[in-house]
């Protein structure tokens, strides 16, 4: 085998390793469990901002089906999530499935506001009357989280809320996925009805 021949041999190795490198990288950023770090200015300012990737989970107090769900707004924050069964009787659905990936920016910013987006069904069980179906709508308040985060989730409550928020640890006392967030929590919104976008799903089932 000639130079050349080797030279050529050993350069497409190390682009076969770089591509696999960057593939790898790519999936982690996704994962909803790995954990992304910010470290402060040492002058003591807010620092350059970053984007981080994670996985987008829900979780389903309500007794009406969660089809899907998606998020869009500023800094990277658009992403969209799985389907949730009905809550049971132990406790709430989902928490399990992700969907990758949604950009979580550092530091925080206060008002941050995104668009939700959530297709629900009353009825899930019964295949003959779709009247419970309808795709729902709402501006949500992210609240405050930490610099150590992992993942962001939508949590659906009866009468069509929902709040969001990006798990850190209940770093700053809003984020607990252990506890059913309280009737009064400020960061819950009411969807509303948007028919435009109903009547197209409801052309699913015609």
């Amino acid at each position: 085998m000639t130079n050349d021949s080797l030279i050529r041999k050993r350069a497409h190795r190390w682009q076969a390793a770089l591509v696999l490198l960057g593939a790898l990288g790519a999936l982690s950023a996704c994962s909803g469990e790995s954990w992304s770090d910010i470290s402060p200015n040492p002058a003591g300012g807010a620092g350059k901002e970053e984007i981080f990737g994670g996985g987008v989970r829900g979780l389903n107090y309500s007794s009406v089906a969660i089809y899907s769900f998606s998020v869009t707004g500023p800094r990277g924050m658009n992403g969209g999530g799985p389907n949730i069964s009905p809550a049971g009787k132990n406790g709430p659905s989902g928490g399990g499935a992700e969907m990758c990936c949604i950009g979580i920016p550092q530091p925080w910013k206060p008002d941050t506001q995104l668009r939700i987006e959530w297709e629900r069904d009353r009825k899930p069980f019964d295949y003959k009357d779709r009247s419970g179906l309808a795709v729902l709508t709402a501006m949500v308040t992210v609240p405050e989280y930490a610099a150590r985060t992992s993942g962001f989730w939508a949590i659906f409550l009866p009468g069509d809320r929902v709040k969001v928020m990006v798990a850190d640890g209940n770093a700053n006392g809003h984020n607990d996925l252990n506890v059913r967030p309280a009737d009064d929590d400020p960061f819950i919104v009411e969807g509303v009805r948007d028919e435009a976008l109903t009547q197209q799903a409801l052309k699913r089932f015609q």
